[in-house]
C-alpha cells in the first residue's frame, strides 16, 4: 500500500462507522414517523426543512443558552477542582466537601428551579443550575485522579524533602489529567442540560424557552429541531475537550500508569468491624446535622424571604401536625408525612431499578467498546445524543412509547446514568499499561482472562467513583420522570405542591431527597472502600 494513502484509509475507517450509525438512526426515525407515532415523530425531511427555515432563529437562542451553560460550567468546575486541590492534604475535610457536593447534585431541579426563578432575575437561575449539574461530577473525577497515583513516585518526592504541595504539583496533577478530562467531558452536556432546565422553568429567552413555545404551539418539527441543535452543541463540547487537552498538553497521550495505584487514605483506615460501625454511625449523624445546617443557611441567603423560603422550624410542625392536609397528585387530601414517605419509597424504587439497568449496560458496553474500537465509534455518537437531549423534550416521547409506568422511568434513568459510567470506565480501561497487556499476552492469556483479570480490576476505582456519581443522579432523574410522565412518586407530589405554593412540603421534600441521596452516596462509598481494600 502506498504510504501516502495509508493515513487517508485510516481516517476513512474511523469516519465510516459514525456515518453508518447516522444512516441507521435516520432510517429508524423515518420508520417511526410513518407508524402510529407520526403525530409526535415528524419525518426527517420535515424536521430538516423546519431547521432550514429556522436557521436565523437558532443563533440568538443558542447564544443565550450557551452563555449560561459556559458560566455555570466554569463556576462549577472551578469550585470542584479548587475543592479537590485544597482539601487533598486533609482527607476528612475532603470527605465533608464531597458530601456537600453530593447535596448540590441531589437537590431536585423540579423543586428548586421555580424557587430560583422567583428569587433571581435574568439568566442567574440557569447559571446556578448549570453549575449545580457539573460540580459533583468533576469533584469526584478530580479526587479520583489526584489520589490514584503511583505511591512510589509520591514517596520519592517526599524522601527528597518535597512538601505535600510539591507532591500535588509534580506527581498528582500530571497523573490526574486523564481523569480531569473524563470528568470535564461528562460535565459539558450536563451544563447545557442544566441551563436549558433553568430556562424551561422560568427563563425569558434561550433554547429552553424556545422549546416551551414550540411545544405549547404543538409545533413538533420545531421542537425536534431544537432538540437536535441542543444535542449537536453538547456533542461538540464533549468532543472538543480531548482535542484541546492533546493540543495544549501533548504528553497526556501517554496513559501508562502503575497498576493498582490507589488512594493513600485507604491504607490508613481501620478495618475492624467495631471501628467501621462507629464511623458509619458518626457519618450518619453528621450527615443529618449537615443537612439541617445547610438547610438553615440556605433559607437565610435565599432572596424572597418567607415568600419562598421555609426553614426546619416551619417545616417540621407542618409534617408533625396531624390536622394538616395536603392536596396530592391525585387531587385528594392526605396527611403530608405518610404521603411524603410513600412517595419517597416509590421514587427510590424507580431510581434503583433504572440505576442497575444503566450500570450493567454501561459496564458491558465499555468492555465491548474497548475490545472492538469500531463499536466505540458507533456507540459514542448515540450515547452523546441520548445524554444531551433535554429530558423535558424526551420524556413525553418515552412515555408514549413505553407507557407511563416503571418502564419509561427505567429507560430515562438508564440513559442518564449510562453515559457517565461508560465514559469513566472506558477511559480507565484505556489507561491500562501496555506492559501489563504484553505480560498477559506473553503467557497465553485469552480475551476473557484479560478482561476479568486486568481490565475490570484496573477500571474498578473509576467504576466505583462512577457509581457514587450515578446513584444521586438516578434519584433526581426519577423525580423528573415522575413529574413529566407517571404522575406518582416524589417528583409528581412536589410539582403539585409547588404549583399550589405549598412551600412547606416543597422544602421538606428537598430536605428528605437530599438526605436520601447522601445516604446512597455513603453506601456507595462504603462499597468502594470495601472493594478497593481487597485489592491493596
Amino acid at each position: 500500500m502506498n504510504a501516502a494513502a495509508r493515513p487517508v484509509i485510516v481516517r476513512l475507517r474511523h469516519a465510516v462507522p459514525p456515518l453508518l450509525t447516522l444512516v441507521v438512526l435516520v432510517a429508524a426515525w423515518q420508520v417511526l414517523s410513518l407508524g402510529g407515532l407520526g403525530s409526535l415523530v415528524p419525518s426527517p425531511a420535515a424536521v430538516l426543512g423546519q431547521m432550514r427555515d429556522d436557521a436565523d432563529y437558532y443563533g440568538p437562542n443558542a447564544a443565550v443558552t450557551m452563555s449560561s451553560a459556559l458560566q455555570g460550567y466554569l463556576w462549577g468546575n472551578g469550585i470542584a477542582i479548587a475543592l479537590a486541590l485544597c482539601t487533598l492534604p486533609f482527607p476528612r475535610v475532603q470527605a465533608l466537601f464531597e458530601r456537600v457536593a453530593v447535596g448540590a447534585i441531589a437537590l431536585p431541579l423540579i423543586a428548586i428551579a421555580p424557587l430560583l426563578a422567583i428569587a433571581f432575575r435574568g439568566n442567574v437561575p440557569s447559571v446556578i443550575l448549570a453549575a449545580q449539574a457539573v460540580v459533583f461530577t468533576t469533584l469526584v473525577a478530580a479526587i479520583l485522579g489526584l489520589t490514584s497515583v503511583d505511591r512510589t513516585s509520591v514517596d520519592v518526592v517526599r524522601a527528597c524533602g518535597g512538601s505535600e504541595w510539591t507532591v500535588i504539583r509534580k506527581v498528582r496533577l500530571p497523573a490526574a489529567i486523564p481523569s480531569f478530562v473524563g470528568g470535564l467531558q461528562v460535565a459539558a452536556p450536563a451544563a447545557i442540560l442544566g441551563a436549558i432546565i433553568g430556562e424551561y422553568m422560568g427563563g425569558t429567552e434561550g433554547l429552553g424557552v424556545a422549546m416551551i413555545q414550540a411545544q405549547g404551539a404543538f409545533d413538533i418539527p420545531r421542537a425536534w429541531g431544537l432538540a437536535i441543535v441542543t444535542s449537536l452543541l453538547a456533542a461538540a463540547a464533549f468532543l472538543a475537550l480531548p482535542l484541546i487537552v492533546r493540543t495544549v498538553l501533548p504528553w497526556t497521550r501517554s496513559m501508562d500508569t502503575v497498576l493498582g495505584a490507589r488512594a493513600a487514605r485507604l491504607g490508613r483506615r481501620d478495618a475492624r468491624p467495631a471501628a467501621r460501625l462507629r464511623r458509619a454511625a458518626f457519618a450518619s449523624v453528621g450527615t443529618l446535622a449537615g443537612v439541617v445546617l445547610c438547610w438553615w443557611l440556605l433559607v437565610l441567603i435565599v432572596p424572597g424571604g418567607s415568600a419562598v423560603a421555609r426553614g426546619p422550624a416551619e417545616v417540621l410542625p407542618y409534617f408533625m401536625n396531624g390536622d394538616t392536609q395536603l392536596v396530592t397528585a391525585s387531587g385528594e387530601a392526605e396527611d403530608p408525612l405518610p404521603y411524603m414517605l410513600s412517595s419517597l419509597l416509590r421514587t427510590i424504587g424507580d431510581a434503583g431499578v433504572g440505576f442497575l439497568v444503566g450500570l450493567v449496560l454501561a459496564v458491558a458496553m465499555a468492555v465491548v467498546a474497548h475490545e472492538f474500537p469500531v463499536i466505540e465509534r458507533v456507540l459514542m455518537p448515540i450515547s452523546i445524543a441520548l445524554r444531551s437531549i433535554p429530558i423535558v423534550a424526551a420524556m413525553p416521547l418515552l412515555a408514549l412509547v413505553f407507557g407511563r409506568g416503571v418502564l419509561a422511568v427505567t429507560v430515562l434513568i438508564a440513559v442518564m446514568t449510562f453515559f457517565p459510567i461508560l465514559v469513566n470506565v472506558l477511559l480507565a480501561m484505556r489507561a491500562v499499561p501496555r506492559s501489563a497487556n504484553d505480560l498477559l499476552t506473553a503467557v497465553g492469556a485469552g480475551r476473557r482472562h484479560r478482561i476479568t483479570k486486568l481490565l475490570i480490576p484496573y477500571a474498578l476505582p473509576a467504576l466505583l467513583a462512577s457509581v457514587k456519581i450515578a446513584l444521586p443522579l438516578s434519584i433526581g432523574a426519577a423525580m423528573v420522570a415522575e413529574w413529566l410522565a407517571t404522575g406518582y412518586g416524589l417528583g409528581a407530589s412536589m410539582t403539585v405542591a409547588a404549583t399550589l405554593s405549598d412551600y412547606d412540603f416543597v422544602w421538606g421534600g428537598v430536605a428528605i431527597v437530599l438526605l436520601a441521596s447522601l445516604m446512597a452516596y455513603r453506601l456507595a462509598g462504603a462499597l468502594e472502600d470495601t472493594a478497593l481494600s481487597r485489592l491493596e
